[in-house]
């Protein structure tokens, strides 16, 4: 059509719609009245009125209900940033109905009343009220409870402009307005999750804090936790974690745990047994441990030691040799052999008139060739005859054949194919396998934090004191929790059918998805209210029929 013809219909639009009586509807995604609906089962908003106080001439809205407005902030907006500026504005054009139990209206979700909430939920204690919340999840959704947790930090980032205020965690760099604008400031979100992900401990750091601040805080929060008996407790743990005074903190405490052994723990008690462990060449095979975040089956072979550092710390230290990065390795050394041969004709026999410029291009060739370890080759530079007369010689690059260093190969072979855990259960209660399997569990919770890294753009009134930092963190948290809960129960109901349904995209069977997918498909789904009635709505006409199966998955009936 052409342009004309395409404005003058759009005028005759726009007359047409100014003399009739407009209809205001509103959009709520079907993924924020979920998480408002999972939130209600762990009386969210209950749990956040009764431990802080209100003040009815400040708040319009209960304490409960704006740490709400910012836990669903995250489900109702899906780009690149999660915008916390001005959430009565993200809430505009929804059903607040449908996502709140008592009335709240978005102009009421003020910047001065989030601040406040953020600071009285700091002062009650917004760590042990995050676990409090995380435990009734089992409770509400008939969730098993397994004894083991994955300690697990994360970096969040947050935009704006931040002010200099004394004692705060985030401090703003000397710089411009327009640069602090700009430049992200960092905050470490440290957590402990159970095996499916579900967080039931975090806390909130600076961003430039020591890794084991976090690592402690959430070992003193794990003793005063008691949903299990102290001895039934094992602690999957970063590397970060193991610093002595933390693994005596964990033995004292009464907790078992497991962790990979770092390079410098125990003046490098780690070196020590994968070298005893090579030289003694008793490997024992401990068979295969899935890998749960890829498809394929790892073998692996461990020897055992019992060692107890200078340190004062008793422990079992399992060196495990991985099979399958060993047959990696033997193919990137093949490669590497290919690619060093290559150069070493690209160099071999280039002749220079200048014995300097043949000695300058030797050292660059062996500043090449040195990427290439561990295979090496002989490398001079010879007089070469240049022309007919014999007199005119010249200088030349002469190349042996490439050769292996069989010491370096080996300590490289062993370097990747070889690392050590520690824990200090004993081999009858925790077998070597069980040990390995545990550990490769670090991987789903560390997954699981794709979502939560999101940056944010948040108000800088936030951002002025560190507690309210802190609850803003653990709101984040909250979010992540209920998150969870959707995936387990999704995957736990699709386990459960006779046959996958065919939810993927092309009508393909849905299959241990990820949170991302079972967000994505959730998100086409909404509900449009229109003068008092409600119905739903699909953004893709194949996947509207799916609606029934997605609301079965997410057991929506045993809900509000």
């Amino acid at each position: 059509m052409p342009a004309s013809r395409r404005s003058h219909s759009l005028t005759r639009i726009f007359q047409q719609a100014a003399g009739k009586k407009h209809i205001v509807a509103s959009q709520t995604p079907l993924i924020a009245i979920v998480a408002a609906s999972f939130l209600d089962r762990i009386e969210f908003v209950e749990t956040i009125d009764a431990a802080l106080d209100r003040d009815p001439d400040r708040w319009r809205v209960s304490p409960g209900n704006l740490a709400k407005g910012i836990v669903l902030l995250p489900f109702i907006h899906s780009g690149p940033r999660l915008p916390i500026l001005n959430v009565s504005e993200c809430y505009q054009g929804m059903d607040m109905e449908l996502l709140f139990t008592s009335e709240v209206r978005p102009e009421w979700l003020t910047r001065d009343a989030l601040a406040c909430m953020l600071d009285g939920l700091s002062a009650a204690g917004c760590e042990h009220l995050f676990t409090s919340l995380a435990l009734r999840v089992y409770t509400a959704f008939n969730i098993p409870l397994y004894p083991v947790l994955h300690g697990e930090a994360t970096p969040i980032s947050l935009y704006g402009v931040y002010g200099e205020v004394e004692g705060s965690p985030l401090s703003a760099p000397a710089a411009s307005r327009e640069e602090r604008r700009r430049d992200p400031v960092t905050v470490t979100l440290g957590q402990a999750c159970d095996p499916r992900g579900i967080p039931l401990i975090t806390t909130v750091h600076g961003g430039d804090e020591a890794d084991s601040a976090w690592s402690a805080d959430v070992i003193r929060i794990l003793a005063e936790l008691n949903p299990f008996p102290r001895t039934d407790v094992t602690a999957i743990a970063d590397p970060k974690l193991a610093t002595a005074q933390n693994i005596r903190t964990l033995q004292k405490k009464g907790f078992r745990f497991v962790t990979r052994c770092p390079a410098s723990f125990g003046k490098k008690v780690a070196a020590r047994v994968t070298r005893a462990a090579y030289e003694a060449d008793a490997w024992i095979p401990v068979g295969s441990c899935r890998d749960t975040g890829e498809d394929t089956l790892e073998a692996c072979d461990v020897q055992e030691f019992a060692k107890a550092t200078d340190d004062g710390v008793s422990c079992r230290f399992l060196v495990f040799r991985d099979n399958c990065q060993r047959h990696k390795f033997e193919a990137d050394l093949a490669k590497k052999r290919e690619e060093f041969v290559a150069v070493l004709k690209e160099v071999a026999g280039r002749e220079f008139v200048r014995e300097p410029d043949a000695r300058q291009a030797l050292e660059e060739a062996r500043k090449r060739l040195r990427r290439y370890s561990p295979w090496e080759a002989d490398l001079a530079i010879e007089t070469a005859v240049t022309g007919k007369d014999s007199r005119a010689a010249g200088w030349a690059i002469r190349a042996g054949d490439p050769q292996l260093q069989q010491e370096v190969y080996l300590a490289e072979l062993h370097r990747a194919e070889s690392f050590v855990l520690m824990t200090n259960v004993s081999g009858e209660d925790l077998p070597a396998r069980e040990v390995l399997c545990l550990y490769t569990g670090q991987k789903v919770v560390r997954d699981n934090f794709s979502v939560i890294r999101r940056p944010a753009m948040v108000d800088t009134l936030y951002l002025e004191k560190p507690g309210r930092i802190a609850a803003l963190g653990t709101l984040l948290s909250a979010t992540l929790l209920i998150q969870m809960v959707i995936r387990v129960l999704v995957r736990r109901n699709l386990d459960a059918l006779p046959e996958p349904p065919g939810l993927d995209h092309g009508c393909k069977p849905l299959i241990r998805p990820g949170l991302k997918k079972i967000l994505r498909f959730i998100g086409y789904y909404s509900i449009i209210t229109t003068g008092g009635e409600r119905r739903f709505w699909c953004i893709s006409s194949s996947h509207e029929k799916n609606l029934e199966i997605w609301l079965r998955l997410l057991e929506l009936d045993k809900g509000r």
